[in-house]
């Protein structure tokens, strides 16, 4: 071959080189350290990974690679992202941080998923998992996918919820007539209308702490289902979850053991700290027995939002920090009222501690660790249900000045929901008055969210004006820890007023809206 054609040949072969593609990144299994935090993203085979932080659960990931780019579905939580891959393989980039291969480790051998199974078309079932049958859920879950399996159980208590709220409504919240095709009454601008009315209505509730969170309790054939999948297919999220549902339904030994369950499989520090305490108790100490009085004297637990409680005279608990409040019986239980529109729930045991059955403080066991023998009888307060008597789609205002009292509540909470909260104190303040627990709670909130120093007096004259210290307001008087209250509305103002510094002080910029913090 003569030179010049032995050159052009040479060349061309160098353009072609230049021509193929840059060779992908070589991704190694080991742990990759974030450079930021106590973060590891762990490659554990080519298609499987996890995310440990200390102290938590790991999350774990199908991954796959393509080029420099490594594609990481979440199947702990349901949700898909993506991290770039450096030349060298050792340096894994997210939108949260980077990650560093420290330590290397040999590949686990990659499962091959089935055919048509959920882990095969991943991203696919983590897309359609909000619109999946129980059928599917619980086959992917069987394909150890936790969120399939947690997708399941909130399946299950949407399902268990709808037939509570069904059989026990909020006539607050009911559907309005107004909204019901073949009423009469059925009217589309006039529903919308009702319907913007029921949401403000639910969301001033929320705001004055007048929505209690009821427990939903499953039925017996779903908890079962569950408690097997949580054997078979252990997780540390999803094991929490089921021991949660069983402990709300009473069934308090197939709780602990999901709860053991979940700490084998990584739990955090608490969830393993509530099944170590459980763990030493037999069948025995944790069978409940209906409550016929108050406790009295003092208990403290391991765990639980309270960790001691002092039962005294009058159905008075106190719980540190200055704070007292009022217990009572009701349906064999011990309910202490709190000041969020619900109830600290307990239940006596047998062996004569107390177990925690509300969210606050499921898996307590209190034990008594003395304190006072004997105490006086609990106060009986007489309370007025609120009325349903004023409809939504009536005037609240109409309402509340005509005397029904179920306006003045609409129109509290309206007054409520827009921030203005010196407004709503009149409406809520007649509620009071007039013996409804909730004017009086609800005119508390007004103080914790204004500070206004009349509130506390309001309730004490409206308490003295039953020479028997029965009526509800004084109640709600005797149990608010006022100086706290009054020290969470000085925050408030205190953030305020830092947002209104930092709004005074930032450069005019054009607005297409209104902002909602003004």
């Amino acid at each position: 071959m003569s030179v010049p054609r032995l050159l052009s040949a040479l060349a061309g072969g160098l353009l072609a080189l230049s021509a193929l593609p840059a060779a992908a990144a070589s991704l190694s299994c080991g742990s990759y350290s974030a450079e930021e935090g106590s973060a590891r993203f762990v490659i554990e085979s080519s298609s499987q990974a996890s995310m440990r932080y200390e102290g938590l659960a790991p999350t774990q990931y199908v991954i796959r690679q393509q080029g420099n780019t490594l594609h990481a579905a979440d199947v702990s939580n349901g949700f898909s992202t993506e991290y770039s891959l450096s030349s060298d393989g050792k340096r894994i980039t997210g939108s949260l941080g980077d990650y560093v291969l420290d330590t290397s480790s040999s590949c686990k051998t990659a499962p091959t998923p089935a055919a048509n199974s959920c882990r095969a078309d991943i991203d696919s079932c983590i897309d359609n998992a909000s619109s999946a049958t129980p059928q599917q859920l619980s086959q992917w879950c069987q394909e150890d996918l936790p969120f399939a399996c947690e997708r399941l159980l909130s399946s299950y208590r949407d399902e268990a919820q709808a037939a509570q709220q069904a059989a026990t409504p909020d006539p607050d919240l009911e559907e309005p007539a107004v909204c019901k095709e073949g009423n009469p009454q059925y009217n589309e601008a006039a529903c919308l209308a009702a319907a913007k009315e029921v949401l403000g209505i639910a969301m001033a509730k929320a705001l004055a702490g007048a929505l209690s969170s009821n427990t939903v309790v499953l039925p017996e054939p779903r908890l079962n289902e569950l408690l097997q999948l949580c054997r078979s297919h252990p997780d540390a999220g999803f094991c929490s979850e089921v021991a949660d549902a069983h402990w709300d339904a009473g069934r308090y030994l197939p709780a602990r053991e999901a709860l053991q369950l979940a700490c084998k499989a990584g739990a955090d520090e608490m969830t393993c700290k509530r099944a170590q305490a459980l763990a030493a108790l037999s069948a025995t100490d944790l069978d409940v027995a209906p409550a016929s009085s108050l406790p009295c004297g003092d208990y403290k637990a391991s765990t639980g939002l309270m960790d001691e409680l002092g039962f005294g005279n009058d159905g008075l608990v106190t719980m540190g920090m200055g704070s007292e409040l009022r217990a009572r019986l009701q349906d064999g239980a011990i309910h202490i009222r709190h000041d969020k529109g619900g109830d600290f729930v307990l239940k006596p045991l047998r062996n004569g501690g107390l177990l925690g059955i509300d969210s606050w403080n499921r898996y307590a066991v209190y034990q008594r660790t003395g304190g006072s023998s004997q105490c006086s009888a609990p106060k009986v307060f007489v309370e007025l249900p609120l009325p349903q008597d004023c409809p939504v789609g009536s005037d609240p205002q109409a309402c509340c000045d005509s005397g029904k009292l179920q306006g003045c509540n609409t129109l509290g909470h309206r007054h409520a929901l827009a921030g203005d909260w010196q407004a709503a104190a009149p409406a809520y303040q007649k509620l009071c008055q007039a013996g409804v627990r909730v004017g009086c709670e609800n005119l508390r909130s007004v103080y914790e969210n204004t500070g206004d120093e009349d509130i506390p007096g309001k309730l004490l004259s409206i308490c003295k004006r039953d020479s028997k210290g029965t009526h509800v307001a004084c109640d709600v008087y005797e149990t608010t820890n006022w100086a706290m209250a009054g020290l969470g509305a000085q925050l408030m103002r205190a953030a305020e007023d830092l947002d209104s510094e930092e709004d005074a002080d930032a450069p005019a910029t054009p607005s297409k809206g209104k902002s909602l913090r003004k």
